[in-house]
């Protein structure tokens, strides 16, 4: 995308109307929204804080010409996101889905990529491609393992992950930079891709650096131990296993990437 800091003002001012258009704001409408500003490593607290006031000041036929200037790629994602956006709550109003065609024709957009806006990948998928929710569990020395479990409840699912992982309990990471990039390229409507780590460590149990944990926590040290990946609903931060083999497939090809090839099968 070739994208100024302008034309983030620009896509944040736009963004405020869809996330108000049904009247109110939910973290639901602005997570979408702040993983895509999490994808600019330049976008720190204080440009942040600057691409807000600016966005008070900048009115929406400047922000209309900012975006009708980006190359066909910005486009299709900012077209993405404005979907994602007006559909994140589960409900798509008249209000919305009439705004989102008259910001689409004044920004010059094309439809969002494959109706992802308003199904989950796993929804879109054909009943053949649906398996057992899964689970994908990458250890300390690189290698990744699918598990599998119908389970739903946290009680239970929570118990069942932490064995997977040899350890007492289990806690979420979630929201890192690289996370949010995984999950915009993912398409992940109403979902964010986490990880699990162990929540008190592995007692007297020797484990080592996970590079992949590391690297994907981008925090600058190291995390240790075995983790699972998942999804996590972005309302009620519920915890859910792949449910499709295509988007299972593609997330793990996602994140061997991300991690520059680290990680190998059984």
């Amino acid at each position: 995308m070739n994208a100024t800091v302008n034309t983030i003002i620009a896509v944040y001012r736009l963004s405020k109307h869809f996330i108000f258009a049904d009247g109110e704001m939910t973290e639901a409408e602005t997570n979408p929204l702040f993983c895509f500003l999490q994808t600019f490593p330049a976008i720190d607290n204080d440009m942040f804080q600057k691409i807000m006031a600016d966005s008070d000041t900048m009115t929406d036929g400047e922000a209309i010409s900012e975006i009708r200037r980006l190359d066909d790629d910005g486009k299709q994602q900012i077209s993405n996101l404005f979907a994602r956006i007006i559909c994140a709550d589960g409900e798509l109003t008249e209000d919305e889905r009439n705004l989102f065609f008259k910001v689409r024709d004044l920004c010059d957009l094309p439809d969002p990529e494959d109706d992802s806006e308003e199904k989950p990948a796993e929804e879109a998928s054909s009943e053949e491609d649906r398996i057992i929710p899964a689970f994908i569990l990458a250890n300390f020395y690189g290698i990744a393992s699918v598990h599998q479990s119908e389970h739903e409840d946290w009680n239970t699912l929570g118990d069942e992950i932490a064995s997977w992982m040899g350890c007492d309990r289990v806690e979420v990471v979630r929201y890192t930079r690289p996370l949010n990039a995984l999950t915009e390229e993912l398409r992940l409507n109403g979902r964010h891709l986490v990880f699990m780590v162990a929540r008190n460590g592995y007692g007297d149990k020797t484990v080592g650096d996970n590079m992949t944990a590391t690297l994907l926590y981008g925090g600058g040290y190291p995390l240790y131990g075995n983790i699972v990946f998942a999804l996590e609903t972005d309302q009620g931060y519920e915890i859910e296993g792949f449910q499709t083999r295509s988007l299972l497939n593609e997330t793990f090809e996602k994140i061997n990437n991300a991690v520059d090839g680290l990680l190998r099968t059984e």
